[in-house]
């Protein structure tokens, strides 16, 4: 498929799960290929996935989606290393990573997510944040500017170490 979409000689590519089912052998390999075309043709990529590694493999810029809205946006590098959405935080927290020790449970997030026909009037992720306050159950959030990041939250994570601790 990549190779077909690719005889067109786009400017952009939209890659919808393109790593989707793939061992972890292939799906490198892939994230390497989609790299390696991105520089020899000055290719462009929307890259949408639910592995928010592999997202950081690939993007120089990340939109993190919850319940059909952008909570999050801005540098992959540095919302690696300081999310401001707790629900960017809580996927970070919830995949494998140098931090463990063998035989500990990954987190999980709490709950589950909200129902699209019937979304919440608030922000769809305070059901399952442990930071929510009332304002968060009956307002939508706005976006905000944090440290160059876009962030639609009525009270963002400043400090990696303030959300573990809370943890």
């Amino acid at each position: 498929m990549i190779a077909l979409a690719m005889s067109c000689n786009p400017s952009l590519l939209l890659a919808d799960e393109p790593t989707t089912a793939l061992d972890a052998t292939v799906q490198i390999q892939i994230l390497l290929l989609l790299r390696e075309l991105q520089a020899a043709m000055n290719l462009s990529i929307v890259f949408v996935t639910h592995d928010i590694g592999a997202a950081i493999e690939v993007a120089d810029e990340i939109a993190v989606m919850y319940a059909g809205r952008i909570v999050e946006q801005g540098a992959a590098k540095q919302m690696m290393r300081s999310p401001k959405h707790p629900y960017t935080f809580a996927l970070l927290m919830s995949r494998a990573h140098g931090g463990l020790t063998k035989g500990e449970r990954l987190p999980a997030i709490a709950g589950s997510p909200p129902d699209l026909a019937r979304l919440p009037q608030g922000c769809a992720f305070a059901e399952r944040c442990d930071r929510r306050k009332e304002v968060c159950l009956s307002t939508q959030p706005d976006i905000q500017q944090r440290s160059g990041q876009a962030v639609r939250c009525h009270f963002p994570i400043e400090s990696v170490q303030e959300a573990a601790k809370a943890k």
